[in-house]
């Protein structure tokens, strides 16, 4: 006779059963085999900070561009493909895939070549002009996107002619959502990033781990974080007029020609504000004791 044991005889014997809960299976976290043992679980994560520390890369360039004003709702990566690529690009960091919602990219047709009829609701078939505005999106979108990612890594020269049929697997695929403000529809941009593109971001990761202890005690206190004040504007009022203040009052203050930067109260720098992709910058710092 073959001797049966049911799954009870075995949480029995064994002391393990199956895990019950009432997670959804979309929000558990897959395991992948070739992801394992590199740094692809702190990808979602960076590509979101440095997307928040340039927030108006992308619409600074709709709008000197395209005279186009949206605000970058939200940044969202994913592990599974949208939509299918509707551009594929050959670069020298890998192969990247964009797509563009069909409003947003018919309101920078409409914007672009002039006119102020909003993007209809009916969808024709795709023109040519469509067809070369999104190759074109394509190309300074990347273009943007690997400078805010990647730093100092060039694409190259950007190759448009990959083959439709050539099977890529794309690893991630970053959404950004815009607002138009003149409509307040809300489209996305897709950029979508192969395998070798997403593994020039772990080694970044990599890269940017910090050394062993094993440098001593100065390695760890030249690493210690230390927060700078930028004191962009100073005004002078009585005090009778600071007591009077209301809120929602306007004051009228200049911003100086050389800012003051404190740490811990102390001047210690001046130095000059820039603006760089919509980000702003501390330029030109000169120590207060060598003036």
């Amino acid at each position: 006779m073959r001797a049966t044991t049911s799954r009870n005889d075995l949480f029995t014997m064994t002391g393990y059963r199956k895990v019950q809960h009432q997670v959804p299976a979309d929000d558990l976290l897959f395991l992948k085999p070739e992801k394992l043992g590199r740094y692809y679980h702190k990808v979602p994560i960076y590509i979101k900070e440095l997307a928040g520390k340039y927030p108006k890369a992308l619409s600074d360039y709709f709008l000197s561009t395209y005279r186009i004003n949206s605000d970058l709702c939200e940044v969202v990566v994913h592990e599974t493909q949208q939509p299918d690529p509707q551009c594929r690009f050959m670069t020298a960091i890998g192969k990247i895939g964009f797509s563009i919602d069909r409003p947003l990219l018919s309101e920078l047709l409409e914007s672009y070549y002039g006119g102020s009829t909003p993007p209809a609701q009916d969808e024709p078939p795709v023109s040519s002009s469509e067809h070369r505005m999104r190759t074109r999106l394509g190309v300074d979108v990347s273009t943007i996107c690997a400078r805010i990612l990647m730093g100092d890594v060039p694409l190259g020269t950007i190759n448009s002619s990959v083959s439709t049929y050539e099977e890529i697997h794309w690893a991630y695929c970053i959404e950004f959502v815009f607002c138009s403000t003149a409509t307040q529809w809300v489209s996305s941009v897709f950029l979508s990033l192969d395998a070798q593109a997403v593994d020039e971001l772990t080694r970044r990761l990599s890269d940017d781990q910090p050394l062993p202890q094993a440098e001593g005690a100065g390695y760890r206190i030249v690493e210690l974080p230390v927060h700078l004040d930028c004191v962009l504007a100073r005004t002078l009022l009585p005090l009778s007029n600071v007591l009077a203040l209301q809120v929602d009052d306007i004051l009228m203050v200049r911003l100086l020609d050389r800012c003051e930067v404190h740490i811990k109260q102390q001047k210690l720098f001046h130095g000059a504000i820039s603006e760089d992709d919509g980000a702003l910058f501390l330029t030109s710092l000169d120590s207060v004791n060598s003036q």
